[in-house]
């Protein structure tokens, strides 16, 4: 134990002789713990700091700097070595990705015991002036012990703040709409299928995490799925195709729906957020044609010759106007065709229109009311609607007299003689005589009596 605690206090007088040297030029900074898992193996990376010249930690180093790099050593296989020493050491950078002539300078050594009461040799080694060449961030640290048995040591270590240099000239992709489609016609109530194209430009990294999210008005929504799709991955000028089923309602009462998209991405070298250019696809919706038509009126008989009238309501039960209502009638035995402009019909309104018809000869009357209109999206748009009807010859109740004139008596024969009116008035007139003779006796006997009746009195006053 005398021995072992000798040979201590020797290398510490070496080492306070050496020390000087290597801390008048090293970084003050402390050794950070390095990015990767420790390493399991007997030659340990215990910790790690990277700085720039003058002597200060940086945390992002990019191609062509010049860095200085201190590296924490715990070497559990030089435990065997007591009498280890700094000038045994020889720490090296082997390799393209950083360039560094000569060795590290080594500092600050310590011969330690584990938990498990074994020894190891625990030291700084300085990397001093480093170049960074841009094409890897793992440093190779070779270390071997001149003088000893010990064997050549290397340990990878993984400076994370090296930046590569295609991280740092990456060019990440944008991302854009590029086609869009939506069918022929929209209609307010009906599905349709809205078609997206996904492009990402040109670049030289590709493009993690493309999102695609919908933004859509009111009274519109999708009739299933998600208003956001996930894409994943988009290499650079490739296209990807998205579907997504979208559903106007019948309320909706606007001429366009204005959908505008959302698209997201990262750079998968960079990490770096892709540029997205603003879209929106504007997608003319119509309402529902409902212009119908009503019964037809009109007789069923119509005499050669005579004009009947046929009349063909309709009505507009939609929610938009309808432009340049025409109406034609054309058929057979109805005389002239005929034509009439009826104007725009607005939503909810209704009205008729009426056709003369003369057939001019007996037998069927064949004929079609036509119903020509504009809809909301500028179409011409028909509806037709036939008849039929019976003509016949005229039928004169009166034989072809005049209903006004009266029928003539038929002739009596000539009678000779008094005529009878004569006699009617002979009697008439004896008649006549008759009651003037009565009348005439009647005083006659009246004034008889009164004279007798007047004697009669002159006798009693005697």
């Amino acid at each position: 134990m005398k021995r072992i605690l000798t040979a201590l206090l020797t290398l510490c007088m070496v080492f306070a002789l050496a020390l000087p040297a290597l801390a008048e030029d090293a970084p003050s900074s402390t050794p950070t713990t390095p990015t990767p898992a420790p390493q399991t193996s007997d030659f340990r990376v215990v910790a790690y700091t990277v700085t720039d010249v003058a002597g200060g930690e940086v945390t992002t180093v990019k191609k062509d700097d010049h860095i200085n790099i201190v590296v924490q050593i715990a070497d559990f296989n030089a435990g065997q070595l007591d009498n280890l020493k700094a000038s045994n050491i020889a720490a090296r950078i082997n390799c393209t990705d950083f360039t560094f002539t000569g060795t590290a300078e080594v500092g600050q050594m310590s011969y330690k015991q584990d938990e498990n009461n074994g020894y190891y040799w625990n030291y700084n080694l300085l990397f001093r002036d480093v170049v960074y060449n841009g094409t890897s961030q793992t440093l190779p640290i070779n270390v071997s012990y001149a003088g000893t048995a010990l064997g050549y040591r290397e340990q990878p270590l993984t400076l994370g703040q090296c930046v590569l240099a295609d991280k740092e000239n990456a060019k990440t992709p944008s991302l854009m709409v590029r086609t869009s489609g939506y069918g022929e016609v929209v209609t307010a109530g009906e599905e349709f299928t809205l078609s997206l194209g996904i492009y990402a430009t040109d670049g030289n990294e590709n493009l993690n995490d493309v999102i695609v999210t919908l933004n859509l008005p009111e009274n519109v929504s999708l009739s299933g799925g998600s208003l956001t799709q996930y894409v994943g991955t988009l290499t650079p000028k490739a296209t990807k195709t998205l579907n997504f089923n979208v559903l106007p309602s019948a309320g909706f009462s606007g001429t366009v729906a204005d959908i505008s998209v959302t698209l997201t991405g990262t750079g998968a070298d960079s990490g770096a957020a892709a540029n997205a250019t603003p879209f929106t696809v504007s997608v003319p919706v119509t309402q529902p044609d409902r212009f119908e038509v009503g019964q037809l009126e009109m007789q069923d008989t119509v005499n050669v010759g005579d004009t009947a009238s046929v009349t063909l309501s309709y009505v507009n039960k939609g929610k938009r106007e309808l432009g340049n209502l025409e109406a034609r009638l054309t058929g057979t035995n109805i005389g002239s065709e005929s034509y009439q402009y009826l104007g725009n019909l607005n939503a909810g309104s209704e009205g008729s229109v009426d056709f003369d018809i003369t057939p001019d000869a007996a037998g069927t009357i064949s004929g079609v009311i036509t119903l020509t209109y504009e809809d909301a999206n500028g179409k011409i748009q028909t509806v037709s609607k036939d008849f039929t009807a019976t003509a016949e010859e005229y039928s004169d109740p009166w034989g072809g007299m005049d209903p006004g004139m009266e029928e003539p008596m038929p002739e009596e024969p000539q009678q000779t003689g008094l005529p009878v009116w004569g006699w009617v008035l002979i009697v008439l007139g004896g008649a006549a005589v008759v009651v003037v003779i009565v009348v005439v006796v009647r005083k006659r006997k009246k004034a008889k009596a009164l004279a007798n009746l007047e004697a009669e009195d002159n006798d009693e006053d005697i």
